[in-house]
C-alpha cells in the first residue's frame, strides 16, 4: 500500500467521523491539494479539532503556516500556532481530558484574531 493510499484512507476515515469542523476541514482540504474555504479556528473547540486532525496527520504539522494564505486571521494564528497548541495542551488537553474550559487559550486566540483584524 502506497503512502498516498494510506493518506487518502486516513483522510476518508477522518471525514466519516464526528470530530470535524469548518476549520479542520479547511486544513484537510488544503493539505490534500483540494479547494479550501480557508475557515480559521475561532475558539478552543475549533482549535482542538484542528490539533486532533494534525495528530492524525503529523506530516502536516510543519506545513500549518501554509494556511496563512487564506486570511489575515489564519496568518496571525499560524504565527502563534505552536504557542496556542502548547497552551491548550497544558490548559485542558486537546481532547479536553484536563478540563471543560480554556479561557487562556481562548484569550490568546481572540488576541491573535483581533490583531489581524486591526491590520486591515
Amino acid at each position: 500500500m502506497s503512502n498516498e493510499t494510506t493518506l487518502d484512507r486516513r483522510a476518508l476515515v477522518w471525514l466519516s467521523g464526528r470530530d470535524s469542523g469548518s476549520s479542520s476541514k479547511a486544513i484537510l482540504h488544503h493539505m490534500l491539494g483540494m479547494e479550501s474555504e480557508g475557515d480559521h479556528p475561532w475558539d478552543p473547540a475549533d482549535l482542538g479539532r484542528c490539533l486532533r486532525l494534525l495528530e492524525l496527520f503529523p506530516e502536516w504539522k510543519p506545513r500549518i503556516t501554509e494556511m496563512a494564505r487564506y486570511s489575515r486571521q489564519w496568518a496571525s494564528l499560524a504565527l502563534r500556532w505552536d504557542e496556542l497548541a502548547d497552551m491548550m495542551w497544558g490548559e485542558v488537553g486537546i481532547d479536553w481530558s484536563k478540563g471543560k474550559s480554556a479561557p487562556r487559550t481562548y484569550s490568546a486566540m481572540k488576541a491573535a484574531i483581533d490583531a489581524a483584524q486591526e491590520d486591515v
